[in-house]
C-alpha cells in the first residue's frame, strides 16, 4: 500500500512538472509571436543604421557627413521608441501570466536598460502582480534587488551618498557639495568609444557653467590605471574630478544602477537627482544641455 501511495505521489509530481513545462513552452511561443512586429521594425532600422554608418565613414564632405550623422541619430531614436513599445507589450503580457518564470524574465532583462528608465512604477506594479512563488524564486529575488537600486537612483530620489579617493588621492564626498554646487556624474571608461566621443561636448558644458556652480565627477570603470590616466591626459580633462571604481573597491556603479556606459547623472544643490541619461547620442546631449541652460541661465 505504501508503495502504491508513493507511486501515485511521484506520478502526480511528475505530471505537475510536465504541465508546467508544457505551459512554459506555450508561453515562449506566445512571446515570439508577441515580438514579431517589433522585431521586424528593429531589423529594418538596424539595417538602415548600418548603411548610414558606412556612408559616414566614407563621406568626405563635412556638411553631408553632419546630415548623415543627424539621420543616424534619428534612427537611434526610432529604435529606442520601438524598444519602449516592445516593453509596454511585455508589461501587458507579464500581467496576464503572473505565475510564469518566463514572463518575469521578460521584464527583468529590461529593468536596467535605457528603454526601462522611465517606468519604475510600472515595473513595481507588474512585479507585485506575480505569484509569491515567482517573486520568491532566484530571479524574483534578483528583481527585488534591482528595483531597490532603481528606486534609489531614479530622477526625484536623493542621490546615494559616497566618499571616495580621487586621482590625486584626495577624498571626494557628495556631501561636500550640498548647498553649493550642481554635480554631473559621468560614468565612463577609456575603452568606451561613445564615452570618449562625448568628452569635447562635456568639456564645453564645464567651461560654460563651472563658474556658475557646475562640478563634474568622472567615474571610470577601467580596470587598468595607466589606461585611465593616459586617457585623461590625452583628452585634456584634468580640470574636473576623476575617480576609479576599481582603485576604491567601490560599489558606486551599483548604487547608481549603472548597467552600461556612458551614463550621466545630474544632482542638484539639495542632493536630489534631477536628470539621468543612459547611452550616448544627440538626443541625450540636447536634453542635458537644455536642463543646464534652464538651471544656470535662469538664475
Amino acid at each position: 500500500m505504501k508503495k502504491l501511495h508513493f507511486f501515485f505521489f511521484a506520478f502526480s509530481l511528475f505530471s505537475s512538472h510536465f504541465i508546467i513545462a508544457q505551459n512554459e513552452v506555450a508561453i515562449e511561443k506566445e512571446i515570439l509571436e508577441l515580438h514579431k512586429p517589433t522585431k521586424v521594425v528593429h531589423d529594418s532600422i538596424s539595417k538602415l543604421m548600418k548603411e548610414v554608418g558606412l556612408k559616414i565613414e566614407t563621406e568626405k564632405d563635412s556638411l553631408k557627413r553632419n546630415q548623415l550623422t543627424l539621420r543616424l541619430d534619428t534612427l537611434w531614436n526610432t529604435l529606442d521608441q520601438n524598444g519602449i513599445n516592445e516593453l509596454k507589450l511585455d508589461f501587458d503580457f507579464a500581467r496576464k501570466h503572473p505565475n510564469s518564470p518566463k514572463a518575469l524574465h521578460l521584464i527583468r532583462i529590461s529593468v536596467g536598460r535605457f528603454v526601462g528608465m522611465n517606468f519604475y512604477d510600472t515595473f513595481v506594479d507588474v512585479f507585485q502582480n506575480f505569484t509569491p512563488e515567482i517573486k520568491n524564486s532566484e530571479e524574483g529575488k534578483e528583481m527585488t534587488e534591482k528595483l531597490k537600486y532603481f528606486k534609489q537612483s531614479k530622477v526625484g530620489s536623493n542621490a546615494p551618498s559616497f566618499s571616495l579617493k580621487d586621482i590625486d588621492n584626495k577624498t571626494i564626498s557628495l556631501s561636500d557639495y550640498k548647498g553649493k554646487k550642481y554635480i554631473l556624474i559621468d560614468f565612463w571608461a577609456s575603452w568606451c568609444a561613445p564615452c570618449r566621443e562625448e568628452l569635447p561636448y562635456v568639456k564645453e558644458l564645464y567651461k560654460k557653467y563651472k563658474q556658475q556652480g557646475l562640478e563634474i565627477i568622472s567615474i571610470t570603470k577601467d580596470e587598468k590605471s595607466d589606461l585611465w590616466k593616459n586617457a585623461i591626459a590625452k583628452e585634456k580633462i584634468e580640470s574636473w574630478k576623476h575617480i576609479s571604481i576599481l582603485e576604491n573597491q567601490s560599489t558606486i556603479d551599483k548604487d547608481y544602477f549603472v548597467n552600461g556606459i556612458p551614463h550621466k547623472v545630474l544632482i542638484d544643490r539639495n542632493g536630489m537627482i534631477i536628470g539621468k541619461w543612459k547611452g550616448s547620442g544627440e538626443n541625450n546631449k540636447q536634453d542635458l544641455q537644455q536642463l543646464l541652460k534652464s538651471i544656470f541661465e535662469a538664475e
